[in-house]
């Protein structure tokens, strides 16, 4: 997984993101772009299958974990990603990690609550002075791709069964058959 991930070089600011990051969009894009700016090097930790699934519940993540990795991997934004991610942030990890922040959106997947609920995860960071939220630039999430996901689905069904009942006008006009499907 990390060919072509380098380690922070000495001095660096280490800024730090962690989520779920499920069905990567450009929601995540916006706010791993604006959490980069603020330092020289992101770390952005990826939660495991199991917590997300305890977090959010409703049969999610709907990408595993190594799905969801590879597509923090993949954008320019990142330089590392932290697999299975532990949900507390610890003093052990910030030194570990050289961590100089430890930042978080306002527009979240992962709490429901709109990045609101991160007081006993983040208590470390908060305590130490290093913890910042950030104004999410996009309020696109996965609830958005899932009502997107469902109107089209109701839009289809629908074209489906117009069809369906032009069909059957046309052969019963056609072929004279009753509506029991008997020619007449």
């Amino acid at each position: 997984f990390s060919q072509g991930m380098k380690a922070p070089e000495k001095g660096m600011r280490v800024i730090y993101m962690d989520g779920a990051f499920d069905m990567f969009h450009a929601g995540h894009v916006s706010i791993l772009k604006k959490a980069k700016a603020c330092g020289d090097y992101l770390i952005v930790g990826v939660h495991g299958d199991s917590l997300v699934n305890r977090v959010r519940g409703s049969n999610l993540p709907l990408m595993n974990v190594h799905e969801r990795t590879l597509s923090l991997m993949g954008c320019q934004y990142v330089d590392d990603v932290l697999i299975d991610a532990p949900y507390r942030i610890t003093p052990e990890m910030v030194a570990s990690l050289n961590i100089a922040e430890v930042v978080h959106g306002t527009t979240c997947d992962d709490d429901g609550e709109g990045g609101r609920n991160y007081d006993d995860r983040y208590a470390y960071p908060k305590e130490a002075g290093i913890f910042t939220v950030l104004d999410s630039p996009s309020s696109f999430n996965i609830s958005t791709i899932m009502k997107r996901i469902q109107e089209n689905q109701q839009r289809f069904k629908a074209k489906i069964k117009k069809k369906k009942l032009a069909e059957q006008e046309y052969y019963n006009d056609k072929y004279g058959a009753s509506s029991n499907g008997f020619k007449i």
